[in-house]
């Protein structure tokens, strides 16, 4: 009886590691995607900034596609544009927009993205709107930078601060959207300028 009982427990660990491993290679799959008529024909205009540095190509392209693959599959949410700038330092900006919410995950993923090990140093730049979801009054139609500070151990968040240094947890739970902190985890520093004429070349992912 314990010998069928040892077979069954074993027999449902490798199914559950095989679904593991269905669940981690459709992330890097470009399934069920919008078809290319339906991408946006208009820019947009918009601040939105994401310096990445402290990684390679290879690393920052797959997990840039990681996210389109997963966020693009009913229309396109995200159309970042990758700016080389460096062998190790990139820009990421979003020449057709992306809304509040989306641009709060994507930041998250490019320093927890799937199935890559790296250290990155990330900061972004918005200019947040009244109509923004998760933004309250002291912190809309204001210039706000967005980062994971080394500490953080929640994983599903990003950090927020003002121009002005008000701090704010963006949790991706229900209910922990928007919380104050006593001080920002770090001080609001100047968008980054990155000279185009010295980029080596740009993608444009979708």
């Amino acid at each position: 009886m314990e010998y069928k009982t040892i077979l069954v427990i074993i027999g449902a660990i490798i199914i559950a590691l095989l679904l593991k491993s269905c669940v981690s290679k459709n992330n890097n799959k470009n399934e069920n995607r919008t078809s290319i008529k339906d991408l946006p024909k208009e820019k947009v205009e918009n601040d939105k900034v994401v310096l990445i540095e402290n990684v390679n190509l290879g690393e920052v392209k797959k997990a840039i596609e990681q996210f389109c693959n997963n966020y693009n599959q009913e229309d396109y949410r995200a159309l970042p544009l990758l700016t080389i700038v460096s062998e190790n330092k990139f820009v990421v900006t979003f020449p057709y927009d992306i809304d509040f919410v989306t641009y709060c995950f994507f930041v998250n993923y490019m320093y927890y993205p799937n199935d890559i090990s790296y250290k990155p140093t990330i900061k972004a730049w918005a200019t947040t709107k009244s109509t923004d979801l998760w933004i309250k009054g002291d912190i809309a139609n204001k210039k706000v930078m967005l980062y994971i500070p080394a500490d953080d151990k929640d994983f599903d968040n990003v950090y927020l601060t003002t121009s002005n240094n008000i701090g704010y947890k963006m949790g991706f739970a229900m209910g922990e959207e928007s919380q104050r902190l006593d001080a920002p985890k770090q001080k609001y520093s100047e968008q980054v300028n990155f000279d185009n004429s010295k980029t080596t070349a740009t993608i444009q992912f979708k």
